[in-house]
């Protein structure tokens, strides 16, 4: 795994940036989606709601806005597999800069030591 340098530690990056961070986005088909309401309840950040009710018919999810253009998204696919109807896609995923580094796995696995 690469280490931090200094110039990553001293670096605070701004979250409302999208030069900085990208953060995930979505789309939800209204024809495939039933409002359900399963993808609003399995976000583990909480990005994904209903938005304003127009009319007697549920309305779709959306994301919600941080900022312009920022959402809470991290494009984990959550919401993908919780989808009965297969009504939701991601159209960006997240990007993460400044000092976020990227975990990666060794190409060989051992099991954990014993104590």
């Amino acid at each position: 795994m690469n280490r931090l340098t200094l110039l990553d530690r001293m670096f605070v990056p701004d979250y409302t940036d999208p030069a900085v961070m990208l953060t995930g986005e979505l789309f939800f088909d209204g024809e495939k989606c039933t409002r359900c309401g399963l993808c609003t309840r399995i976000c583990p950040a909480r990005s994904v709601r209903f938005g304003k009710r127009e009319g007697k018919e549920k309305p779709l999810p959306e994301l919600s806005l941080l900022a312009p253009g920022i959402t809470a998204c991290v494009a984990c696919g959550c919401c993908l597999a919780a989808c009965p109807e297969g009504a939701i896609t991601i159209t960006r995923g997240f990007r993460a800069g400044g000092f976020y580094k990227k975990l990666t796995q060794d190409p060989e696995l051992a099991y954990p030591r014993k104590y």
